[in-house]
């Protein structure tokens, strides 16, 4: 279950709920924040491609300052 679909709607529809439920809301919109950055953080991260030659990455072979033109 993925709580970013339901995030969008109640933020979409927040407007739609009677007065009277504004703490409610708040309530429920608090935990569902919460939990989709919880399931977010969970999500694997992709490893970075690496250059053919050199073995670094865009990023590092930028720090390192050399001549290497490894990315094409």
């Amino acid at each position: 279950m993925t709580y970013s679909p339901i995030l969008r709607r109640l933020r979409q529809k927040a407007f739609d709920y009677p007065s009277e439920l504004d703490d409610k809301f708040a309530r429920v919109i608090t935990k569902v924040k919460a939990r989709s950055m919880v399931q977010e953080a969970r999500k694997p991260v992709a490893p970075q491609k690496r250059g053919p030659f050199s073995g670094l990455t865009r990023s590092e072979l930028a720090a390192s300052r050399t001549c290497e033109t490894d990315w094409y």
